[in-house]
């Protein structure tokens, strides 16, 4: 890829040279309107094996130079400007949403198209089911179950599992022929000093099934060790995304696509709109009402900020809160934060310094993550006023380090260091230690997959897209939380030092996919689920869970 404006920013900002009037990278610079979205995206000659797009033209002050393609928020490939009709390689069964960027010459990325959904069909009728899973065995530690087995084998690929507990389904693993699932399973929440059977199903694509596995039982210890009991507090047609609770005990969380802010006691019971956010917008994706985070003297100033998606941007709010929401208190703190389709971060979280950080997407253009000028695929940190800090790495501007494709975990722990959880593109997610002025890397690297990694700070921890595309992440007595969406789990890790260690999985296929985890008051979990209706901007589309996890003292 072009960066003409990283080049830019180089030079403006660290160096402060002027070029000649006239420059080839000075007239490329000026360019910074992005082209129009494309129009017209439509699928065609769909086969198990792949299927043709076509759109068209985007517009442009100086022309299109390229035509970014993803799925569903991953980068899949490009064509030039001449090219709008292409084949590309699917998956049968599998669905894919599709869309299309246009990018001019200087690097400017135009919001998305439309998006396309296609399923292609199986490339022959499959009835053999796959093997019986065979040597199931079960350890108990605490109240948690630890299920291990042996692969099945199919004529095609087993796809995923389905975890039994005396009869009934408790959760289950998935995968793909390319990456089979996990035989590793961990059943968390169950009675002390109580015995469990349980059995194993294996599935294939088209939804053939094994017999049930032998049963294991498995006899439970006499008290919790680390994730104890997942209670339900209430259901949400809409998507909840922020989350924090009040030192009053008060939960507050947003609708994501409503761009309205909810509130409920923390038993759930009393659940009340306290208002909608104005020039609050969706982006037919991930964008709308995202993060929030509570003044740290709230008490006394009654701010609770919002990070949200407007038509133009995403920005950083903050209203006054006295059991409504005072929309004439409003307060614009930033703006400019890039938006599209996908990628626009949107965590936020007070820091002990005081301060407030935000984790900001790059907006699907992944060279403003290493221009310094702009705000996309960064951590940025304020004052509570929306002033700069005198002492951020970069005098004059909110950026605290860059180099991410799209953060949206964010965590301090007891040392007052700073943890983010960031998206891959197809390969690794990754968690990071953030320090004042890192670059991690973005595009250059992913994860730890790129010529150039070793000139970024590498990750402290990186996990597999297929088992991950983890968002929230909390931290409770020096142990991390991570909540994942495809991956479909709640990951455990503790923090020893630089790293993660003593990595454990829960919740496996048990509630679907896990978006925000939040420390509550007392020192347990918040746990909310995006299962549907989580890639458009449809109000009320979703049937989504908040729930109260309580964790052992270990």
């Amino acid at each position: 890829m072009t960066a003409p404006r990283a080049f830019l920013a180089l030079v403006a900002v660290l160096i402060g040279v002027p070029l000649p009037a006239g420059s080839p990278v000075l007239a490329a610079a000026a360019d910074t309107r992005p082209p129009t979205a494309p129009t017209g995206l439509a699928a065609g000659d769909l086969s198990c094996s792949s299927v043709t797009l076509t759109w068209s033209a985007s517009t442009d002050d100086t022309g299109v130079a390229f035509y970014d393609l993803y799925h569903d928020g991953q980068a899949i490939g490009s064509t030039t400007a001449e090219v709008r009709t292409i084949t590309l390689g699917v998956v049968p069964g599998a669905r894919w949403g599709f869309y299309v960027n246009a990018r001019d010459a200087a690097g400017n990325v135009s919001q998305a198209s439309n998006t396309v959904s296609v399923t292609p069909p199986f490339c022959s009728s499959d009835t053999t089911a796959p093997s019986v899973p065979a040597g199931l065995t079960g350890s108990a530690v605490g109240t948690a179950v630890t299920l291990r087995w042996s692969p099945s084998t199919d004529n095609v690929a087993v796809t995923s599992y389905d975890v039994l507990r005396d009869g009934a389904k408790v959760g289950g693993l998935t995968g793909t022929a390319a990456s089979p699932p996990a035989t590793t399973f961990t059943d968390v929440g169950l009675k002390a000093d109580t015995t469990y059977t349980y059995t194993v199903i294996a599935r294939d694509a088209q939804g053939n099934t094994s017999a049930a596995s032998d049963p294991v039982e498995v006899h439970t210890g006499s008290s919790c060790a680390a994730v104890c009991a997942a209670t339900q507090v209430t259901t949400e047609r809409d998507l909840p995304w922020g989350l924090v609770q009040l030192p009053d005990g008060t939960v507050l969380y947003g609708q994501r696509d409503l761009f309205t802010i909810q509130a409920m006691a923390a038993d759930g019971t009393g659940k009340h709109s306290i208002g909608k956010l104005p020039d609050a917008a969706g982006t037919d994706g991930e964008g709308g009402v995202l993060g929030l985070a509570v003044s740290p003297s709230f008490a006394a100033d009654h701010w609770l900020y919002v990070y949200h998606t407007t038509a133009t941007d995403n920005r950083i709010v903050r209203f006054q809160y006295d059991g409504t929401l005072r929309t004439e208190s409003r307060e614009i703190l930033v703006t400019g934060i890039p938006r599209n389709k996908y990628h626009n971060g949107g965590r936020l979280r007070f820091g002990p310094d005081g301060k407030l950080y935000a984790a900001a997407g790059d907006g699907q253009d992944p060279d403003q993550a290493q221009e310094l000028v702009s705000l996309g695929g960064k951590v940025l940190r304020i004052n509570p006023d929306g002033t700069v800090p005198d002492d951020n790495p970069f005098p004059g501007s909110v950026v605290w380090s860059y180099g991410h494709r799209n953060p949206q975990g964010l965590a301090f722990d007891s040392q007052g260091r700073l943890w983010e959880q960031e998206f891959g593109n197809n390969v690794m997610d990754e968690t990071n230690l953030i320090v004042k002025g890192g670059n991690y890397g973005w595009p250059a690297c992913e994860g730890t997959i790129g010529d150039a990694c070793a000139s970024f700070i590498a990750p402290a921890q990186t996990y597999p897209v297929a088992t991950a595309s983890c968002s929230g992440i909390a931290i409770v007595r020096d142990v991390m939380y991570i909540a994942c969406l495809r991956g479909t789990r709640l990951y455990r890790a503790v923090i020893a030092g630089d790293h993660l260690t003593e990595i454990q999985q829960y919740y496996m296929g048990t509630y679907g996919r896990l978006r925000t985890v939040e420390p509550t008051i007392d020192g347990n979990l918040w746990l909310t689920t995006s299962t549907g209706g989580d890639k458009d901007s449809i109000p009320r589309n979703s049937n989504e869970k908040i729930f109260k996890i309580t964790l052992g003292q270990d």
